[in-house]
């Protein structure tokens, strides 16, 4: 725990220890997130950062508003109430921030899954331990997150004496991921019954990369689909706009049409294509 982290639990960690059941939903997104904080602790940090925040903020603000306006009442007023949204809007940060990471966690996960199962099975065709295959994953940075969780299970292996299948679970039951917590489960299984780990492997292997691919094919048709809309709206769409207004301009003020045309160019046009690749980054696949 930090130095601030225990300043906020010796302050309000008797209080938060109360209320910390009306919070359970963030306690399990604390384990998957990989923050290493119990609930109350994290409770205790964000009610000193939300009020500590808050203070500072109607301070100085009032300060400030004090010389602009030359009102306190209204200077006190005003900072009081921009304050308390500010430490609203930093409150369900705090509270979506365990949930964000572990979504970005089980992410990073799922998409280097298909490529670090397919190493592993490589590897356990050489018939070697299990902890074998995790202690070289844990090594392959390319693997991003997945690296990382490996990394946890050779530790408490190595470091904290613990058995490999009694790690495997404490990490799966940790894990955001649903698919790396699966293959985890089925490893503790295939090691504890004597099977073939490396035909496991393989077959888990061949699973994720046709899944794999069918993603790839599924986003490479709606790419397709959504670039033919996009050049519609914004070739033939700006080229048909181009024309009439252009006519229009003959009939009307052409004040009037430069503004349209500007806002059109330099505003709508934008915001269409800001949405496009707000779109495709949206479906494309993990």
């Amino acid at each position: 725990m930090t130095t601030y982290a225990k300043m906020c639990y010796n302050l309000f960690g008797n209080f938060s220890r109360k209320i910390e059941k009306h919070f359970l939903d963030i306690e399990t997104d604390l384990r998957r997130a990989k923050i290493n904080y119990t609930l109350a602790e994290y409770i205790s940090i964000a009610i000193f950062t939300v009020g500590i925040t808050f203070f500072i903020e109607t301070v100085g603000l009032a300060f400030i508003f004090t010389i602009i306006f030359r009102n306190i009442a209204a200077a006190l007023m005003l900072s009081f109430t921009i304050s308390s949204v500010f430490s609203i809007i930093l409150l369900f940060l705090f509270y979506g921030y365990p949930a964000t990471r572990a979504k970005s966690i089980e992410k990073d996960v799922n998409k280097n899954l298909p490529f670090s199962i397919s190493y592993l099975s490589s590897i356990a065709s050489g018939d070697v331990e299990p902890i074998f295959l995790f202690k070289t994953l844990s090594k392959f940075k390319g693997y991003g997150k997945i690296s990382e969780e490996a990394k946890e299970i050779v530790k408490n292996v190595e470091m904290f004496g613990m058995n490999f299948t009694t790690a495997l679970k404490k990490e799966a039951n940790k894990t955001p991921s649903k698919k790396f917590k699966e293959i985890l489960w089925g490893i503790n299984t295939v090691v504890s019954s004597g099977g073939d780990l490396f035909t496991f492997l393989k077959e888990k292997s061949n699973l994720l990369m046709n899944e794999y691919r069918r993603n790839i094919k599924r986003y490479s048709d709606q790419l397709s689909l959504f670039v033919e809309i996009y050049l519609i709206l914004i070739i033939v769409g700006s080229i048909f706009f181009i024309i009439l207004t252009s006519v229009m301009a003959t009939l009307s003020s052409g004040m009037e049409i430069v503004a349209l045309q500007s806002f059109v160019v330099f505003i709508f046009l934008p915001m269409i294509s800001i949405a496009f690749i707000v779109l495709v980054k949206g479906i494309s696949p993990d």
